[in-house]
């Protein structure tokens, strides 16, 4: 039977967020009607749930293991097999028990504590030969003992092995690598001979034009026809230019940014004799993201002075210990190691980012001549076709992609078997199996932390601290998730993907080398930064833009099931684009938009999206610049020095701030009126949906409706929290050493904590808000007591500026919780009308 046109549902091994494991299979269980014990292998990541599918019932199969929490995706047919996962998770069973007895044997043979692995315990193992056990005891004894705490006092030196015994030349197949060059070029081969054709015809169809003159024969058909294949030339080489542009453009993404020296404490020092102990190439510079991704994308001329650059993501230096963090960066130097195997993993690893790159600039409406997606005046009918041909060119890429991986399979596989090697090289091949289940436990933590931030960002909010919430996230992980996750060790690697953690397949190759630790002591690797925790939190917030609303860690990682709910609905229900404020609970005063039924409304608003995300983002942009503005109007004021530049001023001018600022609030009060105008009709949806329900469920309805409004006396107090929570953080920013804004400090704080104080009032004499819990947790100790030293008083503005945020964003998380819940019967009622809902806008 064919299986084209068929799909198969494979779980990913985890639930959807704030879902239970246990909860989530005795919901499996009684869908499918099958024993408990069966339905937890539906948590395994891989498992095929249903084969043989068509599009319709693979689309609701997914819906259905959505709705009980469990997270799948849909592949073609055959393309995972569970004969094929059982087979490896029996290879995995059979690695741990062996590395069970394994750990009983070295308890036996070493007292020394071990430091990386705090779970063995002393114990007699079988009846083996004495003769056959000794020298494996006392070798891996040796090494353990070998392990020990790095004093700061001792140079960094003697954090790594006197003798060098790890040799790079042994890992080297030159074989191999001749075999991998060969098919690694064709891709690159195509586009280049694509390039040289385009700049070919071009050159040649724009010649025809002289050349005509120069023989008489030139007419208008002959300028045309030249013209006209130039220009396909010219659009054909700007279609494929993206895959010319330098890897470290296509694979930047916010939150990215260098590592200043200020900013480490001996770092690169350590990455040179991690470098000279592993033979790798040079660190050039350190590149921090808030994530858990260690990686490097070189350029060839990198690869060719092996001098290359580190991606260093914080999130793995914040929750790994610093050998394995280390562990980490030797894996991603060691695949370019070597000019000859460096210029390999160039081809094979860059040639499909490369691709990916495309095929997301194609997807996302990017071209060369706009690369934001935001064209301007000429640039627009260009960017248009661009895109409209972009689309037509989706498929070959894929097609491409699918030929590259074909071709050069073998050669990732082997440049992955080598930089695993550089890894245990660093740490030891006897503990790289633990290793490497801590990867994958951190692999893990990451993307549910991102996924948490990602649903965040909808409503205009981000998590103050990435790497924090990684470990947090990373410690709390329970039992359940971490025996899914080591069986899910059993799931072959993508080899083309570098930040992939090893498999049992990798794991098992590495364990036959017995390669010595070149690291010997255990120590931290945050200890070679100077404020980690300062910088964890400035790129998270970079990441995350500046219109997001840094929320703290406890508050989104902390959240239950209703809020994710919550979060679902309104992304549905506005598009993607919810309100950042309260929602107006006033419809519309123009009788021809009031006149509006159902369709109509939705048919309107279908129209206003586009301009619905401009207004969004505009307010966000012109709230930030008042702000800044009146501060630095405040501090003009007070005589205090200031750069104009980092209050978005022009000059010192106190007149000259002020018209500054009486312009942006007066575009501000415009944009707001027009937001208000289109989210009135959001309202009008809300109500003609109401309007047209059974009367019990309008009794509902109207119910939730009163919950609503009792939020609506907060939302002057909730905008100027906003505007105090950006006033103190510029505040803490340029404070000065001598303190001259003491006069200004003492004035916001004590402005803050009075807005504060009203919140509490407000919440405390409204029964509605009470019965939500939200007066128990805005229990905020709000003091504007002045400190008297500088360090004491930036903690104190951003202790207070911490609190506004936190007040402002559970309430505005109870309110979306509540919105959320009345839009839900608002939309079931649409789909039963058979209502054209609002196609999903094109995110970027």
């Amino acid at each position: 039977m064919s299986t084209e046109g068929l799909f198969q549902i494979v779980s990913m091994g985890r639930t959807l967020y704030g879902k239970k494991p246990e909860l989530v299979v005795q919901d499996a269980a009684r869908l499918f009607s099958i024993p408990e014990p069966q339905a937890r292998r539906l948590l395994l990541k891989g498992w095929v749930i249903k084969d043989q599918l068509a599009s319709a019932q693979a689309l609701k199969y997914r819906a259905g293991l959505h709705n009980i929490g469990l997270r799948v995706k849909v592949y073609p047919a055959g393309r995972f097999d569970n004969l094929q996962l059982i087979a490896r998770i029996q290879v995995a069973q059979r690695r741990s028990a062996q590395g069970s007895k394994s750990d009983r044997s070295e308890g036996r043979g070493t007292h020394a504590p071990v430091i990386e692995d705090k779970s063995r315990n002393p114990a007699v193992h079988g009846q083996q030969s004495r003769a056959r056990r000794q020298p494996a005891v006392s070798s891996k004894g040796a090494a353990l003992r070998a392990v020990r705490p790095f004093n700061a006092s001792d140079g960094m030196e003697h954090l790594f092995r006197d003798d060098k015994t790890f040799s790079p030349a042994g890992i080297s197949a030159a074989g191999e690598v001749i075999l991998g060059l060969i098919p690694a070029a064709v891709l690159p081969g195509i586009f280049i001979l694509l390039l040289g054709f385009c700049v070919y015809g071009a050159g040649y169809a724009l010649w025809q034009i002289p050349l005509a003159v120069w023989q008489g024969e030139l007419n208008g058909v002959v300028v045309a026809l030249s013209l006209v294949a130039a220009a396909f030339c010219i659009v054909v080489l700007l279609l494929v230019s993206p895959y010319f542009r330098p890897l470290r453009d296509l694979q930047s993404k916010p939150g990215m940014r260098a590592l200043s020296r200020s900013e480490s404490r001996e770092l690169l020092r350590l990455l040179e004799l991690l470098s000279t102990s592993l033979g790798l190439p040079k660190v050039q510079r350190v590149w921090i993201v808030p994530d858990a991704r260690v990686f490097s994308a070189p350029s060839f001329s990198q690869v060719v002075s092996q001098v290359l650059p580190l991606h260093l993501g914080l999130a793995g230096v914040v929750a790994l210990p610093g050998r394995e963090a280390l562990a980490l960066v030797a894996r991603a130097m060691g695949l370019y190691c070597g000019r000859v195997n460096g210029f390999l993993a160039w081809l094979v690893l860059g040639g499909g980012s490369r691709l990916e790159s495309m095929q997301w600039a194609l997807e996302n409406e990017r071209s060369a001549v706009c690369n934001s997606g935001r064209p301007s005046g000429l640039q627009k009918p260009v960017h248009r076709l661009l895109v409209i041909c972009g689309h037509f060119l989706l498929p070959l890429i894929e097609r491409l992609d699918n030929l590259h991986r074909a071709l050069t399979s073998r050669a990732a596989r082997y440049l992955e078997a080598r930089a695993d090697l550089y890894a245990a090289g660093a740490i030891g091949s006897e503990v790289f199996a633990k290793f490497a289940q801590r990867w994958h436990r951190l692999v893990h933590a990451d993307l549910l932390v991102a996924e948490i931030n990602r649903d965040a960002l909808l409503l205009g909010q981000c998590l103050e601290n990435i790497p924090a919430a990684v470990q947090w996230t990373l410690e709390k992980l329970d039992r359940e998730t971490c025996k899914a996750i080591e069986l899910a060790m059993a799931q072959a690697s993508d080899p083309w993907d570098s930040g992939q953690a090893a498999d049992d397949t990798r794991i098992s190759a590495i364990s036959q080398q017995r390669l010595p630790a070149q690291i010997t002591r255990a120590f931290s690797l945050r200890d070679f930064f100077c404020d980690l925790d300062g910088l964890a939190r400035a790129v998270s917030l970079a990441s995350a833009g500046p219109d997001c609303q840094v929320v703290p860690n406890r508050q989104l990682l902390s959240s239950n099931s209703g809020v994710q709910e919550a979060v679902d609905v309104l992304d549905v229900y506005f598009n993607r684009l919810p309100p950042h404020t309260l929602l107006p609970l006033e419809r519309p005063a123009a009788e021809q938009v009031k006149g509006m039924d159902l369709q109509a409304t939705i048919d309107w608003l279908r129209g206003k999206l586009i301009e619905l995300r401009g207004l969004r983002e505009q307010r966000q942009g012109l709230l930030g610049c008042l702000v800044a503005m009146q501060l630095g109007a405040a501090l003009i004021r007070a005589k205090v020095q200031i750069s104009p530049q980092d209050y978005s001023l022009e000059s010192t001018s106190l007149t000259a701030a002020q018209e500054m600022a009486a312009v942006k609030r007066s575009e501000l009060e415009e944009t707001e009126r027009q937001l208000q105008k289109v989210y009135a009709i959001f309202y009008q949806r809300l109500c003609l949906a109401i309007a047209l329900m059974p009367s019990k469920a309008q009794q509902s309805a109207q119910c939730h409706l009163r919950q609503l409004s009792a939020y609506e006396p907060l939302a002057p107090h909730l905008e100027q929290l906003a505007g105090y929570s950006k006033s103190l953080a510029l505040l803490a920013r340029h404070l000065t050493p001598e303190m001259v804004e003491r006069e200004l400090v003492k004035k916001y704080l004590a402005l803050s904590a009075r807005t504060l104080n009203a919140l509490q009032v407000i919440v405390g004499s409204s029964e509605t808000l009470k019965a939500q819990d939200l007066h128990s947790i805005l229990d905020i100790k709000a003091k504007s007591d002045l400190p008297r030293h500088h360090r004491e008083m930036r903690a104190a503005l951003q202790a207070m500026e911490s609190r506004c945020r936190y007040a402002n964003s559970v309430i505005m998380q109870g309110y979306r919780v509540q919105l959320g819940t009345l839009l839900i019967p608002c939309l079931e009622q649409e789909q039963q009308l058979g209502v054209k809902p609002l196609r999903l806008l094109r995110t970027v």
